[in-house]
This record gives C-alpha cells, structure tokens and sequence, in this order.
C-alpha cells in the first residue's frame, strides 16, 4: 500500500464536495490527456512490491514492522497494515534484457536489509501469501501499525457496517466467525507487479490480464491456511475481500461490490472507464488535502499529479489495477497485477512475474478484442475456482472448451510468455530459466500451496495442529533461506517444529479443539455411548451455546456405584454433571495450567474464551506432553555424551 500522507474520514458535506470536485476534475484531466495523447510510448518497464511478515524465534508473528521501517529509512521501505508485515518496493527496470535478472537482484538487496535488521531483534523474515501460525490474538487491533491512515481505514469500515460482521470461508474446513474482520487486514502478503504499456494497447492488453489473471494465480498458490483452517488455496482473494468490505451485512439488495474487486465487465472503448466506474460503484469515504490544480498544470503543459484520482484509485483493491505515474516528467499507465502471493521463494517469485510479464506482453492476435469471444462472468468464476482449487482447476476458456489448468498452461500460455519475453528482448537464458520454473512446477503440480497442504497430512497423523503448524512455518523459512523453488520441496518434517518452547508453551497449543458436547437434558446413556466410541473420559455440557457444566466417566461410575439398577437412559446429565467448573484460557502457560490442575485435584481443563468453549486439555494431554520433553531429554544428553 503506497504512503498517501494523513488520511482522514470524509465527516462533513463540505469535505465531500470538495473531494468529488478534485476526483470529477481529475478524471476530465485524464481523458483530455487521453484524446491529446499526452502519454509516454514506446517504453516498457517493469517494477514490483514486495510484501513479507516477520517472525519471531517461536515461528509466530514478531510485531516489530515500525520499529524495522525507522532503522531503514530508505525511500523503498513502507510500513503495511500490521505491525508484523512490511514492503519494499523495486526500482523501475526498463523491459528488456536482463531485466528479470536485475528484478531478483534489487529485490534480493532489499530483503537482505530488512533481514539483517529482523535479526537483530531476534526475529526472521518470510515470504508466504498467510503465515500459518497466525492467531486471533495477532489479529486485534493493537496489531494494526499505529499510523492514522491504517485507523482511518479500520474506522471507516467499522462506521460503513455498523460493527456488524458475518465472515465465512469454506474449504476443506471452514471459518465462520462475527470478529471484526477488517483487523484480518494484516494477515495477507503478496508480490505486486507492474508493467507499463502504451495508450493505444491497454484496452486489450488490461482485458488480457483479466482473462489471463486464474491460470497465473492456479500455478502460484501460497496461502490454504487461515487461524488453523484448510480454506481455499489462495484464500488471501476470499480473505482481503471480506476484510475490506463496507456493504452492510444482512442488506445487499442492490448490485454493489466490495471494495477489492475483480470487475463486472470488460472494458470496451476506453481506459477511463474504471475511473467512470469507481466513482460510480465505490463513494468516497476517506480523503486527504489536495495541492494541485490538475488542469491548470496540463495547460502548462506540464504532468498532473492526478491526486484526487490515485487516492481514490489506492482505495479500490481490483486484482488487476490501473495506476497512473509520472516518471522524469512524463506521465505514463501501468497495469498492477495483485493476484500473486509473496513467496514461496524469491525465485519463485521472478519466475511467477516472468511468467505474467511475458504472457501480457505475447498476447496473440486471436486474444485481441476478447470481449467478443468469452463471457466475463466465465473469466470472473474462473479466477475464483483458481483461488479455491488451485492448481487442479478447470477453466472455461474460448469457444465454451473446458480445459485443465495444468493443460492451458504447458500447451498455450508458456508457449506465449516464451514468445513475448523473446519479442522484448529479454535474455533468453534467463527467460528460460525462469519459466521452466514455471513448467516444473505446474507438470507436477507442486505448488506452495499443495506443499503446505501434503506436509498438513502428514504431519497432523502424529503431532497437533500447533505443532504441525509450526513445523510447516519452520520448514517454509528454511526452504525460503535455501532459495530452492517450492517444486523441489521435500514435506516438512515434525522435527523442524524445533524445541519444546515452540510447541508446549501455551494451552492453545496443545489443547483439543475437535470436541464432543452434550446438552443438559440429554440422557446419561448418550454421554457413556459418546465416552466409549471417542475413547475419552470428559464431555463438556452446554445449554444454549454456553458451558454449564461437564460429566466425566468418573462421575458416572461414582453415580452407578452408588444407585446400582439405575437406568442411565433416563438419568438426565445435568442431575450428575459438574457444576463447578474450573476453566482456563487459551493464552494460559502450560506451566500454570498444570498446576492449576494439581491445586484443584481435577482431571482436565475447559478452555474458554469470551465466554464460549474453544477448547479442552486433561491429564492426557499433559502425559503426552511429558513423553515428547523426555524424548528430546534423552535425545540432548546422548548428543552431549557423544561429543
């Protein structure tokens, strides 16, 4: 997100006049410049941004992204909306030769400063679309970036819904809550891709991106998990939709977007049309103080800042947006292409741009015009069965033919990126090298997502979700630090979850979440059925979603030891239930969960949160616990006796 100043909720009629004064001026300005060809040509460059989170020692978030952007007060560092992320930004690179070449390089200089910085303060820098580890605790509104215009755009939102949420994803699991989502804001990272085109292709050429934005995205996923749920491969497009939505829930009868958006419809004549439409669909909430006089500054023949226009433009998040710049005075378009995720690699990453790169810029003739040859909604639902299914999608494409993604891919569009590398001169070597990349990894199908998804499988049959969690994290870094692109991945491994501080600390992780409930007026008979086909010995009671008590197969053994013949089956659980509960809360040490226990001579433990049962651990769990210390016990005194 690019660093537009002070910015602030629009509260007055005066202010908003004056916005849409500035916006409507602006968008005359620009098709002037449109019909007077004002616009650099004939120059192609290239740019990205790069988004990454930092994490501390325990693969969790590190919330340090201010204190890291005023040791590197560089003009490529920005602070991002959470504390635990941060950008760089590329310079721009002239299309050409080594270009892909010079992309790593800089950014390479880049992350290396922002690293050895993380360092310093015990921390890590990693590249993925989600980091796995992330908890609801880091996702509350001490962990936004304390800077006005990231409160302003919480504000915003939360004054637009009225504090009303109903988030949902589903996947292979499913996260439905009421949090405020837009505190979800900082949870996703991506890489940014620009290109700048000429005036006279980019109806065609924006249109292409749209159509060509699913297979990019199908062979590029790096995100299928969110607060420990498999959701959709890329869930940062379901994610950052919903965070950044302020249509009022429960009351979307009219035909209205949310704010990050892939589009409605191709565009048809002109460029200006996004303009038209985003001051049309999505009102001006927020604003800034203006300085320029757009068409005075044009009659002078000099190059409009364009204000008003590029701020409301940074206010719509569209996958693909248009950007307006102005570069040694002359004013130029550029397409950003916000579909890719950060990571897995940095190599993978230049080869997921060189990919896009030459894929825009090999458009064949038989995709010119392609609003008159495919339906948009078809390229619009392909983009999100992309998003949700990945690389084992299937894709609407011309003439109503379905085809795989893994099929368009190796037999139509790597031929493309090929031929429009080579048609701007890109070294051939390094083309080559960069979109074999591509072809490996779309042949075998071994995306960052899918590598996340097979470690998960493996490793939840033997450790808990935490620990898997924190085993995949920690297996990302290391392959991240090896630079090896993520088709070469071996699965991560349980050992990779390092020492027992990772996994052990708190009762979030190793608490069971997977549970088992009775309601008060069930029957006793139903409790012991449960006990016996789940193989546990406690069941939590509610009564109207809230706790109110648990059974236990002590308590039913006590009851029928003292009124043998009893039927259970019309014995109610609340006449034997506990009442009393001891309970604890998923930010509790271990430590003092245990003693807890010991003080108050029970056997387990409801975890509770905001008045709701999330969780539950008993003396099983800490059994297990003390095997896994003493296996790494043994395992620390035989390597020392060894040395």
């Amino acid at each position: 997100m690019a660093d537009h100043g002070i910015i602030k909720i629009i509260s007055s009629e005066e202010e908003r006049r004056s916005f849409m004064n500035h916006l409507l001026n602006d968008i005359e300005v620009f098709e002037r410049m449109l019909s007077e060809d004002k616009f650099e040509k004939g120059v192609k460059r290239i740019g990205a941004e790069q988004e990454m989170v930092f994490i501390d020692q325990a693969y969790r978030p590190a919330f340090i992204g201010p204190e890291i952007k005023q040791k590197l007060p560089q003009d490529f560092v920005t602070t991002e909306y959470a504390r635990f992320n941060i950008e760089v930004n590329a310079a721009p690179i002239l299309f050409r030769g080594n270009c892909l070449g010079q992309l790593k390089e800089d950014l390479a200089g880049k992350i290396k400063l922002v690293i050895e910085e993380a360092q310093k303060m015990g921390a890590e820098v990693l590249l993925t679309g989600i980091l796995p580890t992330i908890r609801k605790a880091d996702t509350t509104p001490e962990a936004i970036t304390p800077e006005p215009r990231y409160r302003a755009l919480l504000e915003n939102v939360n004054r637009r819904r009225g504090k009303r949420y109903e988030f949902n994803i589903k996947g292979l699991d499913e996260l439905i809550t009421r949090d405020n989502p837009s505190t979800f804001g900082g949870c996703m990272t991506s890489m940014q891709v620009h290109l700048q085109v000429d005036i006279d292709e980019i109806v065609d050429l924006y249109n292409w991106s749209q159509a060509i934005a699913a297979p990019t995205l199908a062979c590029a996923t790096y995100s299928p998990i969110f607060l420990g749920k498999r959701l959709w491969h890329e869930t940062r497009i379901a994610l950052l939709k919903q965070t950044t939505d302020t249509r009022k829930p429960y009351s979307n009868t009219k035909n209205e977007d949310a704010r990050v958006s892939f589009g409605n419809a191709w565009i048809k004549d002109s460029i200006a049309e996004i303009f038209h439409d985003d001051a049309v669909s999505y009102k001006a909430y927020l604003t800034r103080e203006m300085h320029e006089n757009a068409t005075e500054v044009l009659e002078n023949n000099q190059a409009p800042k364009l204000e008003a226009l590029n701020f409301h433009n940074g206010t719509i998040y569209r996958w693909n947006r248009i950007c307006y710049g102005v570069t040694e005075g002359k004013p130029h378009l550029r397409i950003e292409n916000r579909v890719l995720p950060a990571g897995p690699t940095l190599e993978d990453e230049v080869a997921n741009a060189a990919f896009w790169l030459g894929l825009m810029n090999g458009m064949p003739d038989k995709y010119k015009d392609i609003q008159e040859k495919i339906p948009f909604d078809e390229v619009k639902n392909n983009f999100l069965k992309a998003a949700r299914l990945g690389i084992e999608v299937q894709f609407q494409w011309l003439d109503g033919q379905l085809v795989s993604a893994q099929e368009l891919i190796r037999d139509e569009l790597l031929p493309i990126a090929r031929q429009g590398l080579r048609h701007a001169e890109v070294d051939e070597e390094e083309s080559e090298h960069y979109l074999d990349i591509i072809a490996k990894r779309t042949e075998s199908g071994h995306t960052g997502s899918r590598w996340i998804l097979n470690s998960y499988h493996q490793l939840i049959q033997q450790s808990t979700p935490d620990e898997t969690l924190i085993a995949i994290t920690a297996g990302m870094l290391e392959r991240q630090k090896k630079g090896i692109p993520v088709h070469q991945w071996e699965l991560a491994a349980a050992r990779e979850a390092g020492e027992w501080r990772n996994r052990f600390w708190y009762l979030e992780q190793v608490m069971t979440n997977t549970l088992y409930t009775v309601e008060e007026d069930d029957v006793v008979d139903f409790a012991t059925h449960i006990m016996t086909w789940k193989n546990i010995g406690h069941i939590p009671v509610e009564k109207d979603g809230q706790l109110t008590g648990l059974i236990t197969k002590d308590a039913i053994i006590s009851y029928t030891a003292k009124h043998q013949g009893k039927d259970l089956s019309e014995l109610s659980v609340k006449e034997i239930m506990v009442k009393e509960l001891v309970t604890a809360s998923p930010d509790m040490l271990v430590v003092d969960a245990i003693k807890l226990i010991l003080d108050q001579n029970i056997t387990c433990l409801p975890v509770v949160e905001k008045g709701k049962l999330v969780g539950i651990v008993t003396e099983h769990d800490f059994v297990r616990i003390s095997h896994h210390l003493y296996q790494e016990l043994i395992k620390d005194k035989y390597a020392t006796s060894k040395t």
